[in-house]
């Protein structure tokens, strides 16, 4: 997209108010240390990241918008005032967090399941956000996952994404107390062996966790779609912690 028309949709952006509207059971506001400032804060790392991949790729237009894992809306809320007159899907596994983003912003609901390969996403998607999912993911189910989300992009559409390299791998390892260090010992190791890892969060339910990724393994994803590039790769992009990247339907 050309980087006038991005900078245009940036300056109005940032003019217009953002809905400050909370769910009472909104997990990432309430874990945020400073409230509204530091929840605020991830919203717009977002939306930077994204109008620097929009920049990227050859998108001409952006009109159909998701949201995948939008939880209640530290995302949500941003995209809808990034583009007012988008066309926007909301998709999470919470029915709760369906709801409120699809009345609070406006926009469709996409029920997700733990089977990604029965996922029923809308075609044609113009843009794509994924944040903090393939972040807790073994790497099967983020091919699976990937190649559902790959699957419903129109040409030249724009698939954003975050994940856990190695960055995060280096604030694991140095980690002192030694419950942490035995907790997240087999992730480490399988990070280190193969530049891929995953932990769950408890040993009886083993579709989420941690995942650390490396960038190869995060760019290889990407390559085994003849139809996508990839348009950018920024580690440690999104709010200082998880690295982003960013794939686009090639016309050519």
């Amino acid at each position: 997209m050309d980087a006038d028309v991005v900078r245009q949709l940036w300056t109005a952006y940032r003019e217009r108010p953002v809905d400050q509207t909370l769910h009472p059971h909104d997990y990432m506001y309430n874990m945020a240390v400073n409230g509204w400032t530091d929840y605020e804060a991830v919203g717009r790392s977002a939306m930077q990241i994204i109008a620097s991949a929009l920049i990227s790729g050859p998108s001409y237009h952006v009109t159909r918008i998701m949201d995948f894992g939008c939880g209640h809306g530290r995302v949500a809320r941003h995209l809808r005032s990034f583009f007012p007159n988008g066309e926007l899907f909301f998709s999470d596994i919470d029915p709760t967090c369906l709801e409120f983003c699809s009345q609070q912003f406006g926009g469709r609901s996409v029920p997700s399941c733990e089977d990604f390969g029965s996922l029923k996403l809308p075609n044609d998607l113009d843009l794509i956000w994924v944040g903090s999912v393939f972040t807790h993911l073994d790497y099967g189910r983020m091919v699976a996952l990937f190649d559902a989300l790959a699957g419903a992009l129109r040409m030249r559409g724009t698939l954003v994404a975050t994940f856990r390299g190695a960055f995060m791998y280096r604030k694991m390892k140095s980690e002192k107390d030694p419950n942490q260090q035995q907790r997240w010992k087999s992730l480490l190791d399988q990070y280190e062996a193969g530049g891929i890892g995953y932990a769950p969060y408890n040993g009886d339910k083993r579709d989420w966790g941690l995942s650390l990724s490396s960038v190869e393994h995060v760019v290889g994803i990407g390559r085994r779609h003849s139809r996508l590039r990839l348009i950018n790769y920024t580690e440690v992009g999104w709010a200082a912690v998880h690295d982003v990247a960013g794939w686009a339907v090639s016309p050519a």
